[in-house]
């Protein structure tokens, strides 16, 4: 029997009815979704989700308990968990593996328990807990993978089933990717620094769909973007997008605010951290919180300013880093933007979770597939005929 590993059970009473409602207002297709699927009987079945622990989980966790699944949930970043919403699912009855601060000894303790968990089903973001489950036997039936992180993680694995992509389906590359992660991102910079970008100069490592989102929305609010990217093909768009493309060492010499987002680990490590402008403010918006070289960081005389930002002095330079590194929009504890941005992606779990629990892996090649098309366009018609209701 695996128990929760949460940070207090009394913090769940901050999770209120009211919020809950407010919620099902402001996700109207995840509600449609959790009121249809959780009249389903999946008595039996155990499901493994790996996710950021947030508000926006708790009606997927909710609908599968309902259904009589057998559940567990992690938290997939050290930092990205809400801990009174990691007390209210504990509270129902849904082990819990998870809390903000989190040490990598502490999260990797968590992920060889959830392994031990034996999952029949797993959801995944970032590709860890998928991985852990590849040698289990009898293999597991299927699995989702939400993340570009994820993706890189598994093409090297021989997976003995399938896992379904949903990070390059168009509903998440061209939509969440590109737009609402670079709005959480600067709103939450906003917010934590006191600063606006006007006229400052962001470097953007990584040109992909949420390198591309973070870099038209910091043009927007009136900076000069600069893009590294190791594609010649996305330094001309980027260039084509307005964005001025850059040598990576030269970019982090020039430029005052440096945001990583390529999905890689280890984008930034000591000889680039010691190229970083004096004075500049760092930070990560990909899904690892490894992309910045962070335990080379712990060794480096430092000092934290306030709340989520710590300046590091290397020698002759120093400068700050957000949120030690984790994704700024998810590691912050800050709802800089509504759960309704996360609506759409909220159903294209819940409804991929009941498609693999009622067999559609049965047949499938093993490795990585996407997603399933009909689920994505079933989703997207249902949001537009809300949004042409009004």
């Amino acid at each position: 029997m695996i128990t929760s590993r949460i940070k207090d059970i009394a913090l769940a009473g901050q999770i209120t009815a009211g919020q809950l409602g407010w919620m099902k207002r402001v996700m109207p297709i995840t509600a449609y979704y959790s009121e249809k699927i959780g009249k389903r009987d999946f008595h039996g079945k155990r499901i493994a989700l790996w996710q950021h622990v947030l508000p926006d989980a708790i009606p997927i966790v909710e609908t599968l308990r309902k259904t009589g699944a057998e559940i567990l949930i992690g938290a997939c970043n050290v930092d990205s968990t809400d801990d009174a919403t990691a007390a209210y699912l504990a509270a129902q009855g849904i082990t819990v593996l998870g809390w903000k601060g989190m040490t990598q000894v502490e999260y990797e303790e968590n992920l060889r328990i959830a392994r031990d968990f034996d999952a029949d089903y797993v959801s995944d973001m970032g590709g860890e807990l998928t991985g852990a489950y590849r040698d289990r036997q009898p293999p597991v039936v299927g699995a989702l993978e939400a993340t570009t992180s994820g993706l890189n993680r598994l093409k090297p694995y021989e997976l003995p089933f399938p896992v379904f992509d949903w990070n390059s389906i168009p509903l998440k590359e061209q939509i969440e990717n590109r737009f609402h992660v670079g709005d959480g991102v600067w709103l939450t910079f906003a917010h934590l620094t006191a600063m606006g970008l006007f006229g400052r100069r962001v470097l953007v490592i990584g040109y992909g769909p949420v390198g591309k989102g973070i870099a038209e929305r910091a043009r927007k609010l009136g900076a000069n973007v600069y893009v590294s990217d190791l594609d010649p093909v996305k330094l001309l768009e980027a260039r084509y997008h307005g964005c001025e493309p850059i040598l990576l060492a030269d970019g982090l010499a020039h430029c005052q605010i440096i945001v990583t987002s390529t999905g890689v680990e280890g984008i930034l490590r000591e000889p680039q951290l010691r190229q970083v402008r004096p004075e500049a403010i760092v930070f990560n918006a990909g899904h690892s919180n490894r992309e910045i070289d962070i335990d080379w960081l712990a060794k480096q005389p430092h000092q934290q300013m306030k709340d989520f930002i710590e300046r590091y002095d290397l020698g002759e330079r120093a400068f700050y880093l957000l949120t030690k590194g984790s994704p700024l929009n998810l590691g912050a504890g800050i709802t800089a933007h509504g759960n309704d941005l996360f609506d759409h992606y909220s159903a294209v779990m819940l409804l991929g979770l009941e498609w693999l629990l009622d067999g559609g892996a049965a047949g499938m090649p093993k490795g990585l597939q996407l997603y399933p098309k009909h689920l994505e366009r079933e989703i997207a018609d249902m949001s537009m005929a809300l949004y042409l209701q009004g």
